[in-house]
C-alpha cells in the first residue's frame, strides 16, 4: 500500500513534503503525563507508535520530514476549557514551567532517537494550543534538545494569534535555523486576552506576510509554503478560499521580487 501510495504521488508529478500520521500528540494534555511512566498512558503509547511508523514509512518513500505537535496546554481540548489563555497572551506565548519543559526535553528526545535511527526529521507544528506557539518557545525547546533533527511548521498567522511580537522578524530570525515549511493563512486579533479573532485572505490580516517573504528570500530559506484557507468568502466554497489565498500569495511573492530587482 504504502509503496502504491508513492508511485500514485509520482505519476502525477508529485512529491510528498511531509507525511503526519493523523495529529501525534496534539490532543494530548502534557501535565497528565510523567516522564517515568510514559508508556503506561495509552494516548502517548498510541501516538509514539504512529509516528514511528510515519518514519518507517517516510524512510521508504524518501520523504524528509514527519509531522507531530508539541502537546496542548492544560484544559486546551479536554475539561476546564482554554483556562491557561489570558497567561498566555498576557506573557506574549504563555510561560513553560521548567517542570513542563522537562517532560518536553524527556519526551522528544526519545522521538529525536527515532527520527536518527529512521534518517528522517521530526517536524513540530506550531498551533496556538501547544508549546510550541510561538518562535520563542520553540526556539527554548530547541536549544535544550540540540537535534538538527528537529524541524519547524511555522505558521505565522497562528503565532499573532499568541500576541508574539515582531512575528515577521525576530519571529522568523528564531526560527530560520529550524524552518521546514510555512504553514499560511491570516488573520484578525479583535481582543486578544478573550481569543476573540477572525480569519480571512492571505494578505488582508494581522500578519506581515511581506516582510517574511523578504526574508525568506534575502536568506534563501528552503522551505515549502503550505496555503491554508480557514475562512470562507461570502456565498463561496473552501475551493475560493484557496483560489484568493493563493492568487493573494503569488502577488506577494511577484511584488517582493520586483522590488528586490
Amino acid at each position: 500500500e504504502v509503496d502504491q501510495l508513492g508511485e500514485s504521488v509520482a505519476a502525477h508529478g508529485l512529491e510528498i513534503f511531509l507525511l503526519a500520521a493523523a495529529s501525534p500528540f496534539k490532543h494530548l494534555d502534557l501535565t497528565q503525563l510523567e516522564v517515568g511512566a510514559l508508556d503506561e498512558h495509552e494516548g502517548f503509547r498510541s501516538d509514539f507508535k504512529a509516528i514511528k511508523r510515519s518514519m518507517d514509512v517516510a524512510k521508504r518513500l524518501n520523504v524528509r520530514g514527519v509531522n507531530a505537535h508539541a502537546f496542548a496546554w492544560p484544559g486546551e481540548y479536554h475539561g476546564a476549557g482554554k483556562a491557561t489563555w489570558p497567561m498566555r497572551w498576557l506573557t506574549q506565548g504563555g510561560i513553560i514551567a521548567k517542570s513542563d519543559m522537562e517532560k518536553l526535553v524527556a519526551i522528544f528526545t526519545r522521538v529525536l532517537e527515532e527520527a536518527e535511527r529512521y534518517d528522517v526529521d521530526l517536524v513540530l507544528s506550531m498551533l496556538p494550543w501547544h508549546y510550541t506557539n510561538t518562535s520563542t518557545n520553540f526556539r527554548a525547546l530547541a536549544e535544550q534538545l540540540k537535534s538538527s533533527r528537529l524541524k519547524a511548521l511555522w505558521g505565522p498567522a497562528d503565532s499573532v494569534n499568541c500576541g508574539e511580537p515582531e512575528v515577521a522578524t525576530q519571529g522568523f530570525n528564531n526560527l530560520r535555523p529550524y524552518l521546514y515549511g510555512l504553514h499560511l493563512k491570516d488573520l484578525r486579533v479583535i481582543d486578544g486576552l478573550h481569543l476573540d479573532f477572525e480569519y480571512c485572505p492571505i494578505g488582508e490580516g494581522d500578519v506581515d506576510y511581506p516582510t517574511i517573504m523578504y526574508n525568506m528570500r534575502q536568506h534563501r530559506c528552503d522551505a515549502v509554503l503550505s496555503v491554508a484557507t480557514h475562512f470562507r468568502p461570502e456565498g463561496g466554497t473552501p475551493m475560493d478560499a484557496m483560489r484568493i489565498n493563493y492568487g493573494n500569495l503569488q502577488k506577494i511573492i511577484r511584488d517582493v521580487e520586483n522590488e528586490a530587482s
